[in-house]
């Protein structure tokens, strides 16, 4: 239930780093293997087929990767903490695309991550692109420590993530993750 700490040659995807790390031949004949991957800084969503040896079934599951990646002059220089979807892992961003891979399952963790995971995608479909001077309110108002609270931000600069107040006297710097997770909509003042 821990981290897995190695060595991850630079250069090397995350992806070919997890198509080695995971293929399995196991002794009653059973074959695994990763047929697609979606890696993030700090996420990875494995699409990962189990063949079994009649050769008719096929099994594709997800297993869900938080990484730590580090451009360390350590030898170890990658970790990844593994966890297959029936754990219900929290990390439930996983894209359409590997969601789509996946075989029917009727393991109620698995089942509840894949929701959480549609949901997610659903919840960003509708969101419109960020550009200077649109004004988006959130859910539930940010803590800005020494600066108190806000939930309605003028764009200023899309690229950086660069807010301000709606009366323009504070500015804020609000991270992707803010952007990713949090629920937000477009408001016309």
């Amino acid at each position: 239930m821990g981290w897995t700490v190695t060595h991850k040659t630079p250069g090397t995807s995350v992806r070919a780093f997890f198509e080695d790390e995971f293929h399995s031949d196991w002794p009653d004949g059973r074959i695994g293997r990763v047929i697609d991957c979606a890696a993030f800084l700090h996420e990875a969503y494995v699409a990962f087929e189990v063949t079994y040896p009649d050769g008719r079934r096929k099994e594709v599951s997800a297993i869900v990767c938080l990484l730590k990646q580090g451009q360390s002059a350590y030898y170890n220089n990658f970790g990844y903490k593994d966890m297959s979807e029936d754990m219900g892992p929290i990390a439930s961003n996983c894209p359409e695309r590997i969601l789509n891979l996946l075989t029917p399952t009727d393991n109620k963790y698995a089942l509840s991550w894949r929701k959480r995971c549609r949901d997610n995608i659903e919840r960003r479909r509708g969101r419109v692109p960020l550009r200077k001077g649109v004004v988006i309110r959130f859910g539930e108002r940010l803590a800005f420590p020494g600066a108190g609270y806000e939930d309605t931000f003028r764009v200023l600069d899309a690229k950086k993530l660069v807010f301000s107040d709606v009366s323009g006297t504070r500015r804020f710097k609000l991270t992707k993750h803010v952007l990713h997770d949090e629920p937000w909509q477009v408001v016309n003042l």
